[in-house]
């Protein structure tokens, strides 16, 4: 704030109309001032004239308005430096300032008054009796500058929880379209090589994709879906790869345990992992493989734990730097953002096999 320049910093504290509440609250302060100076009797003193009277008044609403205004362009941001010895001087200093400045600007005013004792004029009997009258309205606008500062912090803090709400409803919406694109990719790759072959199963694939895509244009708008129709997604994403893989070749298995009704999920996260797992571990070059699918559905949890063997090498060793493709970035991410903090991932390359464990709280 140190560093704000002087117009941006009037604009931020006078602007959006807050020039009103500045206004408001002087004229209340100072009428409930002036009043309280009547009922008192200050302004019918005797001892002061009409017009000396109102020379004092106006004297200590100018000082008063130096004194608070300075405190909160020129000592406030000095508060938020990280010397904060300098502020306490500073403060203390402008405090002494100002008030030496009233008594003495009052002590001129009053010099030479008829009917005035010698009393009267002293500058400790002036500093006595106008030290609480110094005081408290600076601490009114003490709390009152707070008060809009605070405010004015609780509505940037609420800007940016909407901002930060708005950009990571955008960020998941785009990784979930990142899925879309690459898993139709990988399907059309499926239909293309049977239709190569001039398979009988190519309509039965093209059925699957139709329900598939239908689910991944429609359903998969909302946030969540229901567990059961993200199983049935998957499930027929396992049959349409398992009519591309012959059975000797490549041994998929699933267990499901637990009940999956009325249970909500996020869409499409599941899907890349088994997309991975075809992908990077089924090809007909890495000889016979294997997918193995364990889901446990508890009231609180699913965990969902994935293994696929690894293809070898032409020595029948396992590739040990074998890795998964963009799309398991892409659901790390999304996890990130629709479960924080209530989720675990782990994926491990072991000597045989890649095996990803996911434990998702409801």
């Amino acid at each position: 704030m140190a560093n704000i320049p002087v117009k941006q910093h009037l604009v931020k504290s006078f602007g959006h109309y807050k020039w009103v509440l500045h206004l408001l609250f002087w004229a209340i302060l100072l009428s409930i001032s002036y009043l309280q100076m009547r009922n008192s009797g200050v302004t019918e003193n005797i001892k002061y004239t009409p017009s000396t009277n109102t020379s004092i008044y106006f004297a200590k609403v100018i000082l008063l308005l130096i004194l608070c205004y300075a405190f909160q362009f020129a000592i406030v941001p000095l508060y938020r430096s990280k010397n904060k010895l300098i502020f306490w001087l500073t403060f203390l200093g402008l405090l002494l300032i100002i008030f030496l400045a009233r008594v003495l600007l009052i002590k001129l005013i009053i010099n030479g008054q008829p009917g005035l004792d010698a009393q009267a004029e002293q500058f400790s009997y002036i500093s006595y009796r106008t030290f609480s009258a110094f005081l408290f309205p600076f601490i009114f606008f003490i709390a009152f500058y707070y008060f809009v500062d605070i405010y004015d912090q609780q509505k940037e803090i609420q800007r940016l929880i909407q901002f930060k709400t708005q950009k990571i409803t955008l960020e998941s919406s785009f990784l979930k379209s990142q899925v879309n694109p690459h898993f139709l990719f990988n399907t059309l790759n499926n239909i293309y090589a049977l239709s190569l072959k001039k398979s009988a199963q190519t309509p039965a694939i093209i059925a699957k994709l139709e329900s598939l895509l239908h689910y991944m244009l429609y359903d998969c708008k909302a946030d969540l879906v229901p567990l059961e129709n993200e199983f049935t997604f998957t499930n027929s994403y396992i049959t349409l790869e398992k009519l591309r893989h012959k059975e000797d070749q490549c041994t998929v298995t699933v267990n499901i345990k637990g009940d999956i009704k009325d249970k909500m999920i996020a869409p499409l996260l599941l899907i890349n992992f088994l997309e991975n797992a075809f992908k990077h571990g089924t090809k007909t070059s890495f000889g016979k493989s294997w997918i193995n699918l364990d889901i446990d559905v508890q009231d609180k949890y699913i965990h969902f734990r994935l293994q696929n063997s690894k293809p070898l090498n032409t020595i029948g060793q396992a590739i040990s730097d074998y890795q998964g493709g963009i799309g398991l970035k892409n659901v790390k991410r999304r996890l990130e953002i629709l479960y924080p903090d209530k989720h675990t991932l782990s994926m491990q390359s072991l000597k045989d096999r890649f095996e990803i464990d996911l434990t998702i709280n409801f």
